[in-house]
């Protein structure tokens, strides 16, 4: 059984109903309001700090790290120039790859005469792709000692290697060239053409008064002036060399400038001279002296008993 909780004496006095006590405290003001005014006052301009800071930040280590920095190149399409030389002159070893002006180095790089085309292309951090295109040469220029070579729109170039069994131009008044001058096309043609026409031809003269000269399997020179009409003049030739072969004299020049007329010269009949006999004189003896010659040194003393000479 359960038994009844005596009550206590404030319940007795107060009766049943406990005596509740409430308590009170200061409440904080938690109000935002300045906050929210300093940042629209002061806001904008600390974001904007705080972002130039770090854009200031990105750019010092995107300038200073060397993970962004040109230490090589990759070069395509070059077979006669060096790798090495289309490097050193595009000028972009050690650089920053956020300095390197494309459109500059495809100048550089092109201004190599034997470079025709040259494109530049530049990826992060530090990749440089540069992509050329060569003059390929078509035939050698001589003039004097010095060999040029000559790419299919006439343009002079310096060697890059050896070729022994290209066709060659001989110049023989010796004009003096530089890389870039340009040779008329019309004389590059018509040399390619006489080449394939007659593969045995491998060297060509030249000269500005007659233009392209090649000789005969007899010595016999032959003038194709500035290569046109190649084909034709090679057929004039064919129908003339029969009788020329008939002729009694040599021809001293074939000139097939103009195919439709072709013109040759005999060479002229040699006179053959008797040479005369030139008149001798007779030799004087080595024992007489001439009269008008006196001796250096005076004569030896007469031995005893001879008589002393006098000089003359």
């Amino acid at each position: 059984m359960f038994k009844k909780r005596p009550k206590r004496r404030s319940e007795l006095r107060l009766g049943t109903q406990a005596i509740n006590y409430e308590t009170t405290s200061i409440r904080p003001n938690l109000s935002l309001t300045p906050a929210v005014q300093f940042w629209q006052d002061r806001g904008v301009k600390l974001s904007g700090l705080v972002i130039l800071t770090g854009l200031i930040s990105a750019l010092y280590v995107l300038f200073t790290s060397s993970a962004f920095f040109v230490y090589g190149a990759e070069i395509r399409g070059n077979v006669a120039v060096s790798a090495r030389e289309i490097y050193n002159v595009a000028g972009i070893d050690s650089q920053s790859v956020f300095w390197i002006r494309p459109a500059e180095i495809t100048q550089r790089i092109q201004a190599i005469p034997n470079i025709k085309s040259a494109s530049v292309a530049v990826r992060l951090p530090a990749r440089v792709l540069i992509q050329v295109e060569e003059r390929r040469p078509q035939l050698l220029w001589k003039t004097g000692d010095t060999v040029w070579w000559i790419d299919e729109e006439g343009t002079v170039v310096p060697p890059k290697a050896n070729m022994e069994d290209m066709l060659t131009i001989i110049d023989d008044d010796r004009q003096p060239l530089e890389a870039g001058y340009q040779i008329d096309q019309t004389i590059i043609k018509g040399a390619q053409t006489l080449r394939l026409l007659a593969p045995d031809v491998r060297n060509i003269r030249h000269t500005r008064r007659y233009g392209l000269i090649v000789a005969t399997p007899e010595g016999w020179p032959v003038f194709l002036g500035d290569g046109s009409d190649m084909k034709a003049k090679l057929v004039s030739l064919s129908a003339l060399l029969p009788s020329l072969h008939e002729e009694e004299r040599e021809p001293g020049y074939i000139d097939l400038r103009d195919p439709l007329r072709p013109v040759y010269r005999l060479k002229p009949e040699i006179e053959v001279q008797v040479p005369v006999r030139p008149q001798l004189r007779p030799a004087v003896p080595p024992n007489l002296q001439p009269p008008n010659i006196r001796p250096v040194f005076p004569p030896p003393p007469p031995a005893p008993g001879q008589p002393r000479l006098s000089r003359p």
